[in-house]
């Protein structure tokens, strides 16, 4: 098993999305989890178990697919539909039809089914909390995830062709994020946006990882300045504030080593030593510190 992590900011880098992606044996696809959080809009949320996501052009929404396991490979009497059927809404007859391969040394199958997320300008309204609930739709697909360039619908890849972690699908469904109207296909004018994504190192038992020092990192935060310093792996903020004669002291953030950082460094990505590891488990693991100050 190894991992890698991924992250993209908002063109203003006030948000950031973060994704934790491992990968099997013989590159076998395993479900991914992501974190989002927008220090401007004050909003953040987690969620596990993903084939794919991906913040709309407008970062107002996040679109992601759903992962299931629908057959743990040991063959016909380890066949979990009618489990999947009942979290997901979706027939057993239409899970088995859209399960895909996810094992090329065994039986193994699974689903996607897609979600989304509708980011609230205001966390603290009342309705906020139902706004921001992930939304998952009676559909077996979105084995990835793009969105349209006018983020007006969120287009569904279809299952992959083989069970490899970075196999691309080769169509794409449209599907209205806010009813979750299902179109066969795109429009022939749409188009897809592509997000930038920034990996991190990769991460596996036996490959090495500098975990003493990382560059420092410089965020500013109203007129105040700031370095994420990372030495001897301990995370630390300092306060880097030109002519200020009454400076806050030096901060610990925590253990590890920082990657990146959002414009006002209220969430830092970082790999830090895994909390309880045993010898078959990578001994770090990507986490996001969250900075309140």
């Amino acid at each position: 098993m190894m991992e890698r992590v991924f992250w993209t900011f908002s063109p203003d880098r006030k948000a950031v999305l973060v994704v934790g992606d491992p990968v099997g044996v013989e590159n076998e696809p395993v479900a991914n989890g992501f974190f989002f959080g927008d220090e401007a809009r004050g909003f953040q949320t987690q969620v596990d178990s993903v084939w794919d996501v991906q913040p709309s052009p407008d970062w107002k929404w996040i679109g992601f697919g759903r992962a299931y396991t629908v057959n743990g490979g040991r063959g016909t009497g380890d066949d979990r539909s009618i489990d999947v059927s009942r979290r997901t809404g979706i027939d057993t007859a239409t899970i088995r039809a859209g399960s895909f391969a996810s094992s090329s040394m065994s039986e193994s199958r699974a689903v996607a089914q897609p979600g989304v997320i509708h980011i609230p300008d205001n966390p603290r309204q009342s309705a906020a909390g139902d706004s921001a609930a992930p939304k998952l739709f009676p559909i077996a697909r979105g084995w990835r995830i793009r969105w349209t360039t006018d983020g007006s619908s969120l287009a569904l890849g279809n299952r992959p062709g083989r069970a490899e972690d970075n196999e691309p699908s080769q169509t794409w469904a449209a599907m209205d994020p806010v009813t979750g109207a299902l179109h066969g296909t795109l429009p022939s004018s749409a188009k897809l946006a592509e997000v930038k994504m920034t990996a991190g190192p990769q991460l596996g038992r036996g490959l090495p990882i500098d975990m003493s020092h990382s560059p420092p990192i410089e965020i500013q935060r109203g007129n105040q300045t700031f370095s994420i310093q990372s030495d001897r792996g301990v995370i630390t903020l300092v306060d880097t504030t030109p002519g200020a004669g009454n400076k806050s002291g030096t901060r610990v953030v925590g253990a590890g080593i920082a990657l990146a950082a959002t414009r006002g460094g209220r969430y830092i990505v970082a790999i830090a030593p895994r909390s309880s590891s045993d010898s078959n488990e990578i001994s770090v693991e990507p986490v996001v510190y969250t900075v309140t100050w």
